[in-house]
């Protein structure tokens, strides 16, 4: 089996193939935001994320993230679904209504039939179930990248 590169404390891994392949462009100044409580898992998907060309900013609950401001600037939003104070889906249900331009991803380790579906009615791009992996990221990154391509023509992935 792949050696895989385990970020401290964390359930996310990267094999080790994926930690030297070069970025892909498309990725390349992509502003996302990452709203997940547990925080070696939110470092670990930065770092990633980071290592890839993008620019990130992490909250621990709904309440940061909403009081920032801007979400709707962002190309992609990644939102944990159980989340102390609001959930995460009523918060990418409110992300999707300020902007259908932001990219969604809901992780969660709680991932019943309902949850996806409720999910995919509420407009969120992707639904991941907790633990994922490097690759999951990728492809979700990657769909991302698409549709910006299929939406935009050759325009740059940031958005704004």
């Amino acid at each position: 089996m792949e050696n895989s590169r385990t970020f401290k404390g964390s359930i996310f891994a990267a094999p080790r193939s994926m930690c030297r392949r070069r970025t892909d462009r498309r990725f390349t100044g992509a502003r996302i935001a990452i709203v997940e409580d547990d925080e070696a898992l939110r470092e670990a998907i930065a770092l990633y994320l980071r290592e890839k060309g993008c620019f990130v900013e992490n909250f621990a609950c709904v309440e940061d993230a909403s009081s920032a401001g801007g979400l709707e600037l962002y190309d992609a939003v990644i939102s944990d679904y159980l989340l102390p104070g609001e959930d995460g889906l009523s918060f990418l249900r409110r992300v999707r209504e300020t902007s259908k331009n932001v990219f969604t991803i809901l992780i969660t380790a709680f991932a019943a039939w309902d949850l996806s579906e409720d999910a995919m009615l509420a407009g969120v791009d992707i639904f991941i179930p907790k633990p994922f992996s490097a690759l999951e990221l990728d492809s979700a990154l990657q769909r991302m990248a698409e549709r910006r391509e299929s939406e935009d023509g050759d325009l740059p992935l940031v958005n704004g």
